[in-house]
């Protein structure tokens, strides 16, 4: 495995960065699956940003640069405007594998994570100055319980994994929150501040 926080992906001067998320911080099932895999994560140290159950989360969408409060304000209305009717809905958690980068977590079915992608990319576009990523050729929903801190060889940690192997966990989705999120290449996780949970119906 490869080390996630390499310059090129270290944002700039610390300021957060405007993302939305689904907080699987707030689903106790999926904190108790992730509390599962600790142990084995924490035996590689410093080589593994271990992610601390309160930040535990899967990312939507996220806007890699800094907005003034005029374009948070378009945005949290855009965001309220085409979640409108969202309705919410059943996904998988598990199973765990070792990325190139991350430990992460697949989310099954992917069809319900990808279209709020697309809800939230088309209320990021109606704001003016808004720049994303190009879109993926498919969206990939995904949680992670780790970062890699350190480069290291993953073939004892992926028969691990294997051998570990908890029973996977099903949530009900039916919020996102857009947050100010914060980069900790120091700790190997990120943090975020939220600046509105937006309920489905």
């Amino acid at each position: 495995m490869e080390n996630f926080f390499v310059p090129s992906k270290i944002w700039r001067n610390g300021r957060p960065f405007p993302h939305v998320l689904v907080l699987l911080s707030e689903y106790e099932e999926f904190r108790a699956y992730a509390r599962a895999h600790r142990e084995l994560l924490a035996e590689y140290g410093e080589k593994l940003g271990v992610i601390p159950e309160q930040w535990l989360h899967s990312t939507v969408q996220g806007i890699h640069h800094a907005l003034d409060d005029d374009q948070v304000a378009q945005l949290r209305g855009t965001l309220r405007a085409e979640l409108a009717g969202a309705k919410p809905f059943r996904v998988q958690l598990g199973p765990v594998w070792p990325g190139l980068t991350a430990v992460t977590v697949a989310v099954y079915p992917e069809d319900g994570m990808a279209a709020l992608n697309d809800r939230v990319r088309a209320a990021a576009g109606q704001v003016p100055g808004i720049a994303l990523r190009a879109r993926e050729q498919r969206f990939w929903a995904h949680a992670s319980l780790g970062y890699v801190r350190q480069d290291f060889n993953s073939d004892h940690l992926n028969r691990a994994l294997r051998a570990l192997r908890p029973p996977r966990v099903d949530v009900t989705i039916d919020r996102v929150h857009l947050v100010n999120q914060y980069q900790h290449p120091d700790k190997g996780y990120y943090t975020w501040d939220v600046i509105e949970e937006i309920p489905f119906t």
